[in-house]
């Protein structure tokens, strides 16, 4: 059963998932996190198996028959043509990719099976209404949101994204997935104004008679409980490689903006899987990095573009969640910092429970480093990496005389979808489909297949103002549901 971050409830995982966000603003999560039970033969589990048996556990109100059918329809060919993961193995460290679903980022891991849970879940609500999915993006939940929910059959969905905050690939391939369902709309702000017309919206739309709003964020903990899947998958395959023993912990570094991937690590620890210290990977945005040092989150700061562009995130949404947990669910506590956050920009988290957070441990990287880490990383080992997980690389090699035993480093993106940025390493003078061909033949890579038709795409823009943003949102919002 879950509750609310923000408020005691106690509702199956079906209408947490429809909804999204509870009615106060509270993120929906189970009330404890239960020991999960696992042997060494789970290595010999395929990616489904793994995801059959962590979904069992947390869909509460799921028949067995229904897991089975979400994850048949998500990992399918069509999503994930050559493999659901890669995996990199180094002497003291792994890369896991999360990269290979089709918008060629970790988001397609759970977005390509929201959408499905969803469908389950609104036959068990009796919810025959037309689902209406809002949704910011930094990049990459954009591009996989729309490819997922733009070939649905009952749902549309509206992507809000900083108009100025995310790469050229990232906004062609966006609007690659935009059709009459599928919505996109540019901000004139970063992505925390987007989130937070987004969470605005939800809040303060009540009144909505023929469709009803969810969210593709992780906000949703739809998009969470697939993520844990892949923490599992991952050690049982390094197992299985003979990288490590069963039993052995490892570290896990996660380039981490929303907070929502770190999240998953570190309930998938909660429940037993054998990880040490869990590395919160930032940007020159380096609010949570200081928050782990500091225990104070504080937003009071300048808000930088980097050139990784889908962790410039100053409000972590899901911290939210973490907040509720390492407090034993103090919902009126989380509610208070909730608060502090909105009226103060900060909040300082109490003394009691500084040490409940010693499982982490955090750095961050500027753009300069990014650069000589995506460099850095092909040339000792020939491995091309995007910026976001050169910013991980650059954490745990910062960090790794802190760290005993096996890292995981999480590779979030592909490096195809950030050309520009990593063309850095190699200075060839072409650009768009030229260029990535050309940094395919120099690092040995294979360019994904719908590369080029993404960037012979043609698009026009669809550009808001953040002030006005709110009410024109809930403006197009009625229209829906009045013409639905």
């Amino acid at each position: 059963m879950y509750t609310s971050t923000r408020k005691k409830l106690n509702i199956d995982a079906s209408e947490a998932i429809i909804r999204g966000i509870s009615e106060e603003g509270g993120l929906f999560i189970f009330h404890h996190i239960k020991p999960f039970l696992f042997n060494k033969n789970f290595s010999l589990l395929s990616y489904q198996e793994m995801a059959e048996k962590i979904l069992t556990f947390y869909l509460n109100d799921f028949t067995n028959e229904e897991i089975k059918q979400v994850i048949a329809k998500t990992y399918t060919a069509v999503n994930f043509k050559n493999k659901i993961i890669g995996m990199k193995n180094l002497k003291e460290f792994s890369f896991l990719e999360l990269y290979h679903g089709p918008t060629l980022s970790f988001k397609d891991m759970a977005l390509t099976m929201l959408p499905n849970l969803i469908e389950v879940a609104k036959v068990k609500q009796n919810d025959c209404l037309e689902t209406l999915i809002l949704t910011a993006t930094s990049g990459d939940t954009g591009g996989a949101a729309l490819a997922s929910f733009g070939k649905t059959d009952n749902n549309k969905i509206i992507v809000l994204y900083p108009i100025d905050g995310v790469s050229y690939f990232q906004e062609r391939q966006m609007h690659f997935y935009t059709n009459q369902k599928a919505r996109l709309i540019g901000i004139k702000g970063n992505f925390d104004d987007c989130q937070n017309i987004v969470k605005t919206v939800f809040t303060s739309m009540n009144n909505l008679r023929n469709i009803k709003l969810s969210s593709a964020n992780s906000i949703n903990i739809g998009r969470l409980l697939p993520q844990i899947i892949y923490y599992f998958y991952a050690y049982f395959k390094m197992v299985n490689q003979n990288e490590i023993l069963y039993g052995e912990s490892i570290n896990v570094v996660v380039p981490t903006g929303n907070f929502g991937n770190i999240l998953a690590c570190y309930i998938a620890k909660k429940m037993g899987l054998f990880i040490n210290k869990i590395i919160c990977a930032s940007n020159e945005n380096n609010i949570l990095t200081d928050f782990f040092n500091t225990k104070i989150y504080n937003c009071n700061r300048p808000f930088y573009l980097t050139n990784s562009p889908a962790m410039d995130i100053l409000i972590s949404s899901n911290l939210e969640r973490l907040l509720f947990i390492i407090t034993d669910g103090n919902y009126k506590l989380v509610d208070k910092l909730m608060k502090d956050l909105k009226e103060k920009n900060s909040f300082y988290l109490p003394k009691q429970y500084h040490s409940q957070i010693d499982d982490f441990l955090a750095y961050s990287i500027c753009n300069k480093e990014t650069l000589f880490y995506i460099k850095d990383c092909f040339e000792k080992y020939n491995y091309l990496i995007d910026p976001h997980t050169a910013v991980a690389y650059g954490a745990y090699l910062n960090l790794k005389n802190k760290l005993k035993g096996k890292t995981l480093i999480i590779s979030t993106a592909s490096p195809f979808k950030f050309i520009d940025t990593v063309n850095e390493v190699f200075k060839i003078e072409e650009k768009d489909f030229t260029l990535a061909e050309k940094i395919a033949e120099k690092s040995g890579n294979k360019i994904p297949d719908v590369l080029k038709e993404i960037y012979e795409g043609t698009f026009q823009q669809e550009v808001w103002c953040k002030e006005d943003a709110c009410e024109k949102l809930k403006k197009l919002i009625g229209e829906l549901d009045e013409n639905c």
